[in-house]
C-alpha cells in the first residue's frame, strides 16, 4: 500500500497568477487573472487538482474570429473595454512594471449558477508612477462554463479596491470582501473591507466596513472567507505580491468580526528562503471529494535575476483539523504528499496532463490578443495553419489600444518559437514579425519592414533600439523566424528560402531573461504582429515547442 504520492509544481506553468478555485461535485474549476490580454479570466478544469485543461472546445475559425472565445469568462470584446490596460514604470531601477487590466478574480458556485467577481483596473496615457489605477469591480455569471454564450455581461458594483471575493452564508445572505485601496504610497495602503451585496444588481446592501488590517505586514489583499465548524476563517495575502509575499489567516465567530489573527502567521511564505520558488502568496482553499484540504497559490520560479515567466499557479496539501487553524505544507517543485494521515483522492490517477498545443492557431483556446482587439484583423481563410494579419497603424509598443497581434503564453523554461513569413505579403509602410512580448516597455522582435529589411528590434524600459539590423532579404520567398529560449536567455535567428531551397540558420543576437524579469504582474508571450498603413502579413506554421 502506497504511503505517499508526488506531483510536479507549478500545476499551471506560465503566466497564470492569482488563482481562485472551487469544486462542484467531482470537478474542480480554477480561474486566473489576465491583465491586458484578451480573452480574459481563463478557466481550467480538473478532476484531480494536478492535471488541468482549459475549458471548452475549439470553435471553427470563422466563429472564433467574430464572436465568443471559449475557455475564458471575458470571451467577447464587447464585455469589457481593456484599451486602457496600460503599463506604468514605477521604479525602473528595481524592475517595477505595473500593468492595469483584469486583476485577481474569485469564482463561486451557488444554486446552479457560477459567479465570478473581479476588477478592471483602468489607467491612462501618461499616468504618473505615483498615481494609482482606478478600479471598476464587476460580477459575471454563467450557468455553463463550457458555453461561452452563457457568460453574462458584467454587473458593476461600487468598491474602491481590488481582489473581490464572495461568501454565501447559511442565512441566505451574500457577503463581498475585498482589498480597499487607501493609496499604494500611503500607510496603510490597503485594508480588508466587507459589505452585503445583491449579486443580481451589484447593489451594496450595507455599509462597507473594515474587518481586518492583516497581521502587520503591508498591503493586505486577496481575502477569502470560509465558514467551517461554525467559525468564519479569513485567509488573505500580505507583503505585496513579490519578495515579501505571504499568506496569513484570522478567525471570528461573526462574519463582521472582530477577526483574531493567528499567532503563528504567516501560514505560508517563501520570504527569507534561498529557493527557486519565491513570492509565495495569494492562496485559496478547497476540499477534495475525500474531505482533504488543499491550497492553490501563486509563486514565481526564480533563477538568480531571471524569472521572465512571471507568477504561476502552485498547489500544496493542507491539514485542517476541526476548530483549528489549518497547517500548510511548504511549496516544492516536486511536491511529495504523505498518505499516512490523509486519504488519496479518488480521482488522482484519472487525468492526463494537458500541455499547450504546439501550433498557434486562430481557433486555439490558448491564443491571446492584446487589450480589446478587432477580431476581424486576424483571419486564417479556412487554412488552420495560416495567420493572416491586417496591418493597422497601432504599434506593438503602443501605450493603449490594440495592435494586430496573436500569441500564446510561454509555459516552459526551455524551448523555441518558430513561424514562417511570406515575403511576398508585407504591410504597407510598416513592419511585422515574431515577438517575445511582456508589456509596452519590454518586447524583442525579429522584425521585417516593408522594404524587406530584417532586424532584431528591442524595447527595454524606456529605450527602443535595434541590436542587429540592415539585412536585406529581398531575394527570399519565405523567412523562418526563430526564438530559442533557456532559463537565462532568448536567442533570435532566421533562415531564408531562396531559389526553392532553405539556407543555413543565421544568428541575430540574444537578450537576457533577466531583462524580461522584474517585480511585475504578467509573464512572457510569444506572438506575431503587423503594423502599417494597410496591407497584410501572412504567417504560417506558428509553433511554440516547450
Amino acid at each position: 500500500m502506497r504511503d505517499h504520492f508526488s506531483y510536479q509544481n507549478p500545476i499551471l506553468p506560465g503566466f497564470y497568477p492569482d488563482p481562485s478555485i472551487i469544486r462542484v461535485k467531482d470537478v474542480f474549476y480554477m480561474i486566473n487573472s489576465s491583465f491586458q490580454f484578451f480573452p480574459g479570466l481563463p478557466i481550467h478544469k480538473s478532476t484531480d487538482l494536478i492535471h488541468w485543461e482549459l475549458i471548452g472546445e475549439k470553435l471553427n475559425t470563422k466563429y472564433a474570429t467574430y464572436t465568443n472565445s471559449p475557455g475564458n469568462a471575458i470571451c467577447r470584446p464587447t464585455q469589457i473595454d481593456l484599451n486602457q490596460a496600460v503599463t506604468k514604470i514605477s521604479r525602473a531601477e528595481f524592475g517595477e512594471f505595473f500593468t492595469a487590466g483584469i486583476y485577481a478574480p474569485t469564482i463561486r458556485h451557488h444554486d446552479g449558477i457560477f459567479y465570478i467577481v473581479s476588477t478592471n483596473l483602468i489607467g491612462r496615457e501618461g499616468i504618473p508612477s505615483t498615481e494609482d489605477f482606478a478600479p471598476k469591480n464587476f460580477i459575471i455569471t454563467s450557468t455553463n462554463l463550457e458555453d461561452p454564450a452563457s457568460f453574462s455581461d458584467p454587473i458593476y458594483f461600487e468598491f474602491w479596491g481590488i481582489d473581490p471575493s464572495l461568501l454565501f452564508d447559511n442565512n441566505g445572505k451574500v457577503y463581498m470582501q475585498g482589498s480597499w485601496i487607501h493609496g499604494y504610497r500611503k500607510k496603510p495602503a490597503t485594508v480588508i473591507r466587507q459589505a452585503l451585496i445583491d449579486l443580481s444588481t451589484g447593489e451594496l446592501l450595507s455599509e462597507v466596513k473594515d474587518i481586518w488590517e492583516g497581521s502587520g505586514d503591508k498591503c493586505p489583499e486577496g481575502p477569502h472567507i470560509y465558514k467551517k465548524d461554525g467559525i468564519y476563517w479569513l485567509l488573505i495575502a500580505e507583503g505585496g505580491t513579490h519578495i515579501g509575499h505571504k499568506i496569513t489567516m484570522a478567525k471570528s465567530n461573526s462574519v463582521w468580526g472582530p477577526y483574531e489573527s493567528y499567532e503563528n502567521n504567516p501560514v505560508l511564505t517563501s520570504q527569507g528562503k534561498d529557493y527557486p520558488i519565491q513570492c509565495v502568496g495569494h492562496g485559496e482553499l478547497v476540499s477534495d471529494t475525500e474531505g482533504e484540504w488543499w491550497c492553490t497559490l501563486l509563486a514565481r520560479r526564480q533563477h538568480g535575476s531571471a524569472y521572465s515567466l512571471g507568477r504561476e499557479t502552485y498547489l500544496v496539501p493542507v491539514n485542517w483539523p476541526d476548530g483549528e487553524f489549518p497547517s500548510f505544507e511548504p511549496v516544492e517543485l516536486q511536491q511529495v504528499v504523505s498518505l499516512k494521515s490523509r486519504k488519496l483522492p479518488r480521482q488522482l490517477l484519472s487525468g492526463s496532463l494537458s500541455f499547450v498545443p504546439e501550433d498557434v492557431q486562430l481557433d486555439s483556446l490558448h491564443t491571446l490578443r492584446l487589450r480589446t482587439p478587432n477580431l476581424a484583423s486576424v483571419t486564417s481563410r479556412s487554412e488552420p495553419s495560416k495567420l493572416i494579419l491586417k496591418a493597422t497603424t497601432t504599434e506593438l509598443g503602443c501605450i493603449n489600444g490594440s495592435p494586430t497581434f496573436v500569441g500564446q503564453r510561454q509555459v516552459s523554461l526551455e524551448g523555441k518559437a518558430t513561424v514562417l513569413l511570406d515575403i511576398g505579403n508585407l504591410p504597407l509602410s510598416g513592419h511585422c514579425g515574431l515577438s517575445l512580448y511582456k508589456d509596452t516597455y519590454r518586447h524583442a522582435s525579429i522584425d521585417i519592414d516593408s522594404d524587406k529589411t530584417l532586424a532584431l528590434a528591442v524595447a527595454h524600459k524606456t529605450q527602443v533600439f535595434t541590436l542587429t539590423g540592415g539585412k536585406s532579404i529581398a531575394g527570399a520567398t519565405y523567412v523562418k523566424l526563430i526564438i530559442r529560449f533557456t532559463i537565462d536567455s532568448y536567442i533570435f535567428s532566421y533562415r531564408l528560402e531562396e531559389g526553392g531551397s532553405w539556407q543555413g540558420e543565421q544568428a541575430l543576437g540574444s537578450v537576457s531573461a533577466a531583462d524580461f524579469s522584474g517585480d511585475d504582474f504578467t509573464g512572457t508571450v510569444f506572438g506575431v504582429y503587423a503594423s502599417g498603413d494597410g496591407g497584410e502579413a501572412v504567417f504560417d506554421s506558428f509553433k511554440i515547442v516547450q
